[in-house]
């Protein structure tokens, strides 16, 4: 349920927002993924937003969200979020961010930290360089090249038009075609230098992190992914992990359903310290 949709200028393009939920209750902002949009929170969103007044944004250069350059660090993407929470007047808020989104969420609260009640990071990004361990030797070299890049894109869908998909290329070519449709994601990625990406790693900032934090993790997820999440999880004092499982890997409902379940147990504890005045000894 979407009870309604809009955009916002900000000093570097314009943020799309879409927005459900009474505006008396607590907010909780929704950072999409690597690889999606705000569209990625529907599902989990509609529960929600019986409870809680909810926003799932598309990030700077993501979906319907605009941007003058192509975003090129983690920082802007910070700025933009604080310039969108600025404008609404929105303070403090909940932030729950899926991977790219929990990276970017988890920095906003070190630089903000009186601005967020707590955090709730799903299979999240920005612990460490393990994103980048999970590809070859080549696709890295390839990647770093966008000229070279563009004409292996090209080609490939040259090969899947006249081809049955038996060669192995074009059989990935879906893999190759999703870093094409998001360039903020390859730029974020995959076009900056090693040492750019690792200045904006939150690792050894996390003993800094104070406020109520919940990592939630796919229990089908790559074994990197897992162990990100679980060393975010130890690196955070008194934080909370949680593993989703899912029995139908076809379908999300499932864990869409668990997700949406601990995000709400998630505030509502927090909120019962608030109430009592002992968030402090969170």
């Amino acid at each position: 349920m979407v009870d309604r949709s809009s955009h916002i200028k900000i000093s570097t393009g314009q943020i799309f927002w879409r927005e459900s939920g009474d505006s008396e209750n607590p907010v909780i902002v929704f950072l999409h993924g690597s690889w999606d949009d705000s569209n990625q929170w529907a599902k989990i969103v509609e529960p929600l937003s019986k409870k809680f007044h909810c926003f799932a944004i598309d990030l700077l250069g993501f979906g319907n969200s605009t941007a003058d350059e192509t975003p090129n660090s983690i920082e802007l993407e910070v700025d933009c979020l604080h310039q969108f929470l600025t404008a609404l007047k929105l303070r403090p808020v909940y932030l729950v961010g899926h991977s790219l989104g929990a990276w970017i969420a988890v920095s906003y609260t070190l630089k903000y930290p009186d601005l967020v009640q707590g955090v709730v990071a799903i299979s999240p990004e920005g612990f460490s360089l393990t994103y980048w361990q999970q590809y070859s030797q080549f696709t890295k070299w390839l990647l770093t090249r966008q000229w070279l890049f563009r004409l292996w894109i090209s080609g490939l869908k040259v090969l899947s038009s006249v081809s049955d998909g038996a060669y192995p290329m074009v059989k990935h070519q879906s893999q190759w075609t999703l870093l094409d449709k998001f360039p903020t994601t390859y730029q974020l990625f995959f076009r900056r230098s090693i040492e750019s990406i690792d200045r904006e790693l939150v690792a050894a900032r996390l003993s800094q992190f104070s406020k109520p934090f919940l990592v939630l993790q796919n229990d089908r997820d790559n074994r990197l992914t897992i162990d990100q999440s679980q060393a975010y999880a130890k690196a955070v004092w008194k934080s909370e992990y949680q593993s989703i499982s899912n029995t139908n890997p076809s379908s999300t409902q499932e864990a869409d359903i668990q997700i949406a379940l601990e995000i709400q147990g998630f505030i509502d504890r927090v909120q019962t310290k608030i109430d009592r005045e002992e968030i402090d000894l969170w």
